[in-house]
């Protein structure tokens, strides 16, 4: 039976109308198309309230009589200036969240969440004009506050830019739990050009220099932040990368017209797999995001493309490997919900071994 999300949206007078009613659309839409969304909304009686611009709303429930929130939206305007206030209000929206698979806010919103403590350690954004307020809000030093970006995915909580920066923030939503294919029809019948809209393709040859460059850019980061040397810059030539798309399935991921992201998918890797090896699944290999998209849980799209891609063939599984020595990539991929399943030892190296189930997300892709 498919599972039905229950989407809240919360409420309060003075909330801006575009800031709600652009992720209401964006999930009752997507939930009209695919039948495993229910939108309603929240205001702390269940009284109606008044949005900045005058517009008067009639919330469905009041917070004694709201379902659980696997989704729950927090949306800005110039009221949530004061909400953060409301006792009862942060209160409410701190257990709602703890509650929730997911919990997304839009323009000032991330002021609600961050007086319900909720955005602690985290890289957030919010409306322009509330950088610094939002910055003085938050006590750890290991919470960011992100500049002229429309939306940052930290996983179970996502934080937009104002306004219609929220349509793109709840269109990534949808993409990241249903697919890429779901997502681009529901910003089509909205009308919305989508700014964080993924193309993903076959790579061509075209597209051999901008792939090394994403390659020696996720080497040289890795390099950095980790500490130590996982890919060698000087392995990734054009003459590397145009003899991998020979003999794996190369794709590119574009937005705007920019490159933003790579990997490949083999239909077997018995060298690294061993006896595990199996026709029953897709290998994904090459995988690099470019650093100027941090934050936008980019790779979290890549990866459900790719189920759904090997899932289309046919296949049950999507498998990886990933260097051992790793920690925080390894704990990447179990948050994507991979499945530890070994270990290949190599000469001075080793590699953790990864899959999870094909879960019927969607793509736009051609069997070829």
């Amino acid at each position: 039976m498919k599972k039905v999300r229950q989407v809240v949206v919360v409420l309060y007078d003075k909330v801006d109308t575009l800031d709600f009613t652009g992720p209401h659309d964006v999930f009752g839409v997507a939930g009209f198309v695919g039948g495993d969304f229910r939108v309603g909304t929240v205001s702390e009686k269940g009284t109606p309230v008044t949005t900045v611009s005058g517009i008067t709303i009639a919330p469905q429930y009041g917070f004694d009589q709201c379902p659980t929130a696997d989704i729950l939206i927090v949306p800005g305007g110039l009221g949530s200036r004061t909400e953060i206030a409301n006792e009862r209000l942060i209160a409410w929206i701190r257990e709602a969240a703890g509650e929730a698979e997911l919990v997304l806010s839009v323009c000032t919103g991330a002021l609600l969440l961050a007086q319900a403590e909720l955005l602690e350690g985290l890289r957030v954004t919010t409306n322009r004009t509330a950088y610094e307020l939002l910055r003085s809000m938050v006590s750890s030093q290991d919470t960011t506050v992100i500049e002229d970006v429309r939306y940052v995915d930290n996983g179970r909580i996502v934080t937009s830019g104002g306004v219609t920066a929220g349509f793109d923030a709840a269109l990534h939503v949808v993409a990241r739990l249903c697919g890429e294919a779901r997502a681009t029809e529901v910003a089509s019948r909205l009308e919305y050009a989508w700014q964080a809209k993924l193309d993903i393709r076959r790579a061509g040859i075209e597209d051999v220099e901008a792939i090394r460059g994403l390659l020696v850019g996720a080497a040289q980061w890795i390099k950095q932040e980790v500490g130590f040397v996982q890919w060698r810059e000087e392995r990734f030539t054009a003459e590397y990368v145009a003899q991998w798309m020979q003999k794996s399935e190369m794709f590119v991921a574009s937005m705007n017209g920019r490159t933003v992201g790579c990997f490949a998918v083999q239909w077997g890797y018995e060298e690294i797999w061993g006896e595990l090896n199996s026709e029953e699944a897709g290998y994904f290999h090459k995988f690099a995001v470019s650093r100027e998209c941090q934050s936008m849980g980019i790779g979290t799209r890549l990866i459900n493309w790719a189920e759904g891609y090997v899932g289309d063939r046919g296949k049950t599984r999507l498998r990886l490997d990933s260097m051992g020595d790793n920690p925080a990539l390894n704990q990447y991929y179990v948050r994507q919900g991979f499945a530890f399943c070994g270990r290949y030892d190599g000469q001075g190296w080793a590699a953790h071994l990864y899959e999870r189930s094909v879960g019927g997300l969607q793509t736009d892709a051609k069997p070829s």
